[in-house]
């Protein structure tokens, strides 16, 4: 009768170990990053006698959560990139609209600029028209400082999100080192004794860790979760943490922030090429491949209309006879990234401003204006195969055609994301219909081996009734 009773008590702690899952599940089945957690059950040891093998009813061995390792790194990967290109759009598309507005780019003030210089040529001895003339340059110079402004705030915005992703960073890789230490201390107990739902936290920390940065995990025999970045570069091992900063170390380029990693011999430095994926990876792609390059670009903009300008306004002469001289600021010694906020009118006298030409008797003539207006359509930007305007165009159109392309890879990389996270929840995740199929089975299991056990203890009582009787 006592292994009668004992197989019947087997299968009581079998269902109700079932049972206990299956409510878990049901309860977490809303539960952001929650994997489904299965008993793992087998038979216990038979008992030999005479007849043979009897068996001696059932045993849990362990709870494992649903998991695959190789579908949840898909889900990183997807979801880095996706990140990526979901914070380079959101940049750049400041950049596009600033660039192609036309009331704030710099299309509109350069055509009114040439035009003034065109009243000019037509009336060189008006006071008026080349009053109008700096007018109009005055505001092409406000128009080049105003783009710059707003690029420079745009790069400010960016390096301090820099900042504040490194900082998450640090956070996020001290809590995963932290819950190493938890789950290493817990799952010391045995190889079967697994601590699903902190694995299921440390995977949601990794998860959130990869939304500011591309990472790769390794899962070490200890129960603890290596995990890096970039080429390899560790962030977690065991439960240490790696630290990053960011400084300042250009000369050149002072408020260009790099990450830095924190070593006990000194500050390393992280190539940017390191740090791809997720939002840090997206703000450092967008400065190195938009932001630069866009100031950059506008800069030459205004470097080579000021030296091509002041050449030819050199030549000429002004109403008072005199030889002409710069009529905006000397930029040769600006660099191009810093250009465009420089670029200034220097002539703030209409009679200084040389429309005449020397090769003409007389101060009225408007000979070198003419050369001035002919400028506009002159090939003088990217190695002669642009103008002024064009090599604008060409600026506002890279930036647009690069917004596009982000847009599109964003666009592309929600798609596989949805994917990639459908696959990894028919392994991990809950099907409601399913676990109250699983309600119903487990009960019944239940119900019967209590009935195993209500078989045993009446045979028992019967048994002690025949005795009792003799």
């Amino acid at each position: 009768m006592a292994g009668l009773l004992n197989i019947g008590l087997t299968g009581i702690n079998s269902a109700q170990a079932n049972l206990l899952a299956t409510s878990h599940n049901i309860t977490n089945a809303n539960t952001p990053g929650f994997s489904r957690q299965r008993v793992l059950q087998s038979t216990n040891e038979p008992q030999f006698t005479g007849a043979g093998f009897f068996g001696q009813g059932s045993r849990v061995d362990a709870v494992r959560r649903q998991y695959d390792a190789f579908l949840n790194q898909q889900v990183l990967n997807t979801s880095a990139r996706k990140e990526e290109y979901s914070t380079y759009s959101a940049a750049i598309s400041q950049v596009d609209n600033l660039l192609g507005d036309e009331s704030a780019g710099l299309s509109s003030a350069m055509a009114d600029f040439f035009r003034g210089v065109n009243d000019v040529a037509n009336n060189p001895s008006s006071v008026p028209a080349r009053q109008a003339l700096i007018s109009t340059a005055n505001s092409l110079a406000g128009r080049f400082g105003a783009l710059d402004n707003r690029l420079i705030e745009i790069r400010d915005a960016n390096e301090g999100q820099i900042v504040s992703v490194v900082t998450e960073i640090n956070s996020f890789a001290r809590q995963i080192a932290d819950l190493n230490q938890r789950i290493g201390e817990v799952q010391v107990a045995g190889p079967n004794v697994q601590a699903n739902d902190l694995l299921d936290q440390r995977d949601n920390l990794v998860a959130e860790l990869n939304k500011l940065i591309k990472v790769s995990t390794t899962a070490e025999s200890d129960g603890s979760l290596s995990v890096f970045m970039g080429s390899g570069q560790a962030l977690v091992v065991g439960s240490s943490a790696t630290n990053l900063k960011v400084d300042y170390p250009s000369l050149t380029d002072p408020l260009r922030g790099q990450v830095f990693l924190t070593t006990p011999g000194g500050d390393v430095l992280i190539p940017d090429s390191v740090l791809q994926g997720g939002e840090l990876g997206g703000l450092i792609a967008f400065r190195n491949q938009t932001l630069d390059s866009a100031r950059d670009q506008l800069g030459e903009i205004a470097k080579s209309l000021s030296a091509t300008f002041n050449t030819q306004h050199l030549l000429g002469v002004d109403l008072n006879g005199a030889a002409g001289g710069n009529f905006f600021a000397d930029l040769t010694a600006v660099s191009a990234r810093d250009a465009a906020g420089a670029f200034a009118v220097l002539v703030t006298d209409p009679a200084t401003i040389a429309a005449s030409s020397t090769t003409i008797p007389g101060v009225g003539n408007n000979g070198n204006a003419l050369a001035l207006a002919a400028l506009q359509t002159t090939k003088v930007m990217n190695s002669g195969t642009a103008t002024f305007q064009s090599a604008y165009s060409q600026l506002v159109s890279s930036v647009g055609n690069k917004a596009r392309e982000v847009q599109i890879a964003e666009a592309a990389q929600d798609v596989q994301l949805e994917q990639a996270i459908a696959a990894r929840e028919s392994v991990s995740g809950v099907n409601l219909d399913e676990e109250a199929a699983n309600l119903i089975r487990f009960q019944q299991a239940y119900q019967a081996a209590a009935r195993v056990m209500g078989v045993a203890g009446t045979l028992f009582e019967e048994v002690l009734g025949v005795a009792r009787a003799g």
